[in-house]
């Protein structure tokens, strides 16, 4: 087979700087359709002429770069920082009220930050079925519904609530994660 330039490609030297910025190094490159930029910032084939009798490339016309204006910079007062939204943010009001935030640390409480001190048991009047340790979530604390200890953790990450037959189980469940620092509030 001969090398017809009607149907094979033209190649480039080596050492030809292409107009997209590259050069060719070492080895040959088979000229193919070559992409510029336009003023709507894609990508559009460019015109090609068809290839001469000899074996040198057609010359590619490239269309002027877009002048680039710089973008100002954020100044100290336009910068933000991220801050944490406040615990029990996005919560139904009734419930924000029944968060605590200090002592005494009891039982059938909520709790929006870490508590300082174990929590101390309540007397029951009557017997809840389970309680529940919350260690890991929107608020922390050890309670007798089903339903605020799932509030608790909705949306939280790797939550953490447990369940308990008696209230006794579940305050050690809590004050011994409370020791270890395995309580958090997020």
């Amino acid at each position: 087979m001969t090398n017809n330039p009607r149907t094979q490609p033209p190649q480039m030297p080596v050492g030809t700087v292409l107009p997209i910025g590259l050069v060719v190094l070492g080895f040959p490159l088979l000229a193919a359709p070559v992409f510029q930029t336009t003023g709507c910032h894609c990508l559009a084939p460019a015109a090609t002429a068809t290839a001469p009798a000899a074996s040198t490339p057609a010359p590619v016309a490239t269309a002027p770069a877009p002048a680039v204006t710089p973008t100002p910079t954020a100044t100290s007062a336009e910068t933000t920082i991220p801050t944490r939204a406040p615990a029990g943010a996005g919560l139904p009001a009734p419930l924000v009220a029944l968060l605590r935030t200090e002592g005494p640390y009891l039982a059938n409480e909520v709790y929006s930050v870490i508590p300082a001190e174990p929590l101390g048991p309540i007397e029951e009047a009557d017997a809840a079925p389970e309680w529940y340790a919350i260690t890991r979530g929107r608020f922390v604390g050890v309670v007798d519904q089903f339903a605020l200890s799932a509030v608790a953790i909705s949306g939280v990450a790797h939550a953490a609530r447990k369940a308990y037959t008696t209230q006794r189980l579940a305050l050690d469940a809590f004050n011994q994660a409370l020791t270890w620092a395995g309580v958090q509030v997020v």
